[in-house]
């Protein structure tokens, strides 16, 4: 309505003598020139004027009106006319006040279509107050429109947790929880997670549920992993007493004798699979260490310092799939930064940047994927730069 309002202020180009000989000649008294002829077929025609919401579609319908004023509809037409007679904004569906002796006629005759059309009244009405709601959805959004779609205000968190699961550690633990974990998922706006395993996609669906409070949860874990060979779980990783793992560290060879390992590679989600199928083709089982990001968000900084501290000797690297610009790179890289305290660099192995999200060509994609893989694996490619 305000679009209306707005065009119908600055609709005028008749004066109200104008006006008088338009009631009375099939055309303007002024004569127009249009670029194009706008033929309005029956149902467009018959679109009353409360109906067209944007500038463009009035501007429109008035060059129209200008043309011929009975390929409108009539509540089109009404509001035209009265809107060059003078009417003010917002009440142009209604009798103008007279501006001049000159458009009495003018003015009774428009007066007289509008008492025609007793719906106009119930129109405008229901018009303004589908308008209000709109409006008050853009400015305050849920608040002023009351809404709460998942029924958190009225739902009975007691009922479905324990009581005392905020409470007692015991019950925290046995959920895979402790009162750290819910202070940082409490304080953060959203969980983020890429999960390799679907013991871990397991427990944090159940985590999920079984918070005391709600926290939108975003999982980045690929569908491809649903029909990965490696990308399976025991049920022992399921069962009572294991939870969801934030990080899952190394568990091989490199992990009984942390001092020789050289390099620490992180990684979150699929690409951990193809890291470790080519350190097992490499024969550096025992140099090479992969520490499995599950959690991105909230970072598990506590974890991921034990991690730095249990390899002393070890270069530290993130590698991703994504390319440089569009993977975790830049998110993750500054918070591992901090968790070491800059003590040492973080490497980058991984595509270089792009700006599209794929090569389109698998014999490119291979020849990246490899570039990626060497790059991880090559114990001198940084030497060079530190």
């Amino acid at each position: 309505m305000f679009h209306l309002r707005t065009c119908a202020t600055k609709l005028r180009p008749l004066t109200a003598s104008q006006t008088v000989k338009t009631f009375s000649q099939n055309r303007p008294a002024a004569a127009r020139t249009f670029q194009q002829i706008r033929c309005y077929s029956a149902p467009v025609a018959a679109e009353p004027f409360l109906s067209g919401t944007s500038s463009n579609y009035v501007e429109e319908m008035y060059c129209a009106w200008l043309e011929n004023p009975k390929s409108v509809h009539k509540s089109w037409d009404i509001f035209f006319r009265n809107t060059n007679a003078g009417a003010p904004p917002g009440t142009a569906y209604q009798s103008p006040l007279p501006l001049s002796r000159g458009s009495l006629a003018a003015v009774a005759h428009a007066q007289s279509l509008v008492e025609a059309q007793p719906n106009v009244d119930k129109l405008v009405e229901d018009h303004l107050a589908v308008q209000s709601l709109i409006r008050a959805y853009q400015i305050r959004g849920h608040h002023v429109a009351q809404l709460d779609p998942l029924g958190i205000l009225d739902a009975d968190l007691d009922s479905s947790v324990p009581a005392d699961i905020i409470s007692s550690t015991d019950k925290l633990g046995f959920y895979g929880l402790d009162e750290s974990d819910l202070d940082k998922l409490y304080d953060c706006n959203w969980v983020v997670v890429n999960c390799s395993t679907p013991g871990n996609f397991f427990h944090v669906l159940r985590r999920q549920i079984l918070l005391p409070f709600r926290k939108p949860l975003i999982i980045f874990t690929p569908k491809s992993l649903l029909r990965h060979p490696e990308a399976r779980s025991s049920f022992d990783e399921m069962l009572p007493g294991t939870h969801f793992q934030r990080v899952i560290p190394e568990d091989g060879p490199a992990a009984q004798n942390p001092e020789n390992v050289k390099r620490l590679l992180f990684c979150t989600g699929k690409v951990y699979y193809d890291l470790t199928r080519e350190r097992k083709a490499r024969d550096m089982v025992g140099q090479v260490a992969i520490t499995r990001i599950e959690q991105l968000s909230p970072f598990p900084f506590d974890l991921l310092l034990k991690e730095v501290q249990k390899y002393p000797n070890a270069e530290l690297a993130w590698c991703q799939e994504e390319h440089k610009n569009q993977g975790y790179y830049d998110y993750v890289k500054p918070r591992l930064r901090t968790t070491i305290s800059r003590a040492k660099p973080v490497w980058y192995a991984g595509r270089d940047p792009a700006a599209a999200p794929a090569t389109g060509n698998k014999k490119t994609h291979l020849t990246e994927l490899q570039r990626l893989l060497d790059t991880a694996f090559d114990l001198d490619v940084f030497k060079n730069l530190s």
